[in-house]
């Protein structure tokens, strides 16, 4: 009798992580009509869905929200890129940022530029709260929001340290939010999600 075992994992110098000059040479390259997102994470890249009606009302008035509550003091992104590092080149759904001459024309923010991301997550909620979670704090991201459209919480992520978040609160209804790194934002659950 033969006794199989499993397969060992490949060692790490079999795995090539791919850049994030690679993968703008790959968004140049393929057929103009293929409108796909992607984005880069710890090297890989991602591909980004479509949103469904919840999120996509979610994502919107979670940003019209931070619009609102920030003014003209910081900018907010929606979907646009963050530079942290050449292996990650994240598109938060949304991104505070501060306000700098060129608008981020001559390159996406880079971790010392962003305040706070915030995801907004249906299907992609575990590789939110986890793989990007880690990636974030990493970059040395001071605070990050997951809002979890399904479940209507706010998972509030602060303090990196060492690679991950040393503090995680869950927020919902009209449990008020009040950010540490931006002065006077303060925001309920029920402000970023649609009545329904």
């Amino acid at each position: 009798m033969v006794v199989l075992s499993p397969l060992a994992e490949p060692p790490d110098s079999m795995y090539r992580r791919t850049t994030v000059e690679e993968l703008y040479r790959l968004y140049e390259t393929r057929d103009p009509a293929d409108t796909q997102r992607m984005e880069l994470i710890e090297g890989e890249i991602v591909l980004i869905m479509a949103p469904a009606p919840l999120l996509s009302a979610s994502s919107s008035r979670t940003s019209w929200a931070m619009m609102k509550k920030v003014g003209d003091a910081y900018r907010v992104r929606c979907k646009h890129p963050i530079r942290i590092n050449r292996h990650n080149e994240p598109q938060p759904d949304i991104a505070v940022v501060r306000p700098r001459k060129d608008a981020y024309a001559l390159s996406h923010p880079s971790p010392d530029d962003v305040l706070l991301i915030i995801e907004v997550s249906d299907s992609s909620l575990e590789f939110d709260l986890n793989a990007k979670r880690r990636a974030y704090a990493k970059a040395e991201i001071a605070e990050y929001w997951v809002l979890d459209v399904n479940s209507r919480e706010l998972h509030v992520f602060l303090n990196p340290w060492e690679g991950d978040y040393t503090q995680h609160s869950t927020y919902k209804g009209d449990d008020e939010v009040v950010c540490t790194t931006i002065s006077g934002l303060k925001v309920s659950v029920r402000e970023l999600l649609p009545a329904i």
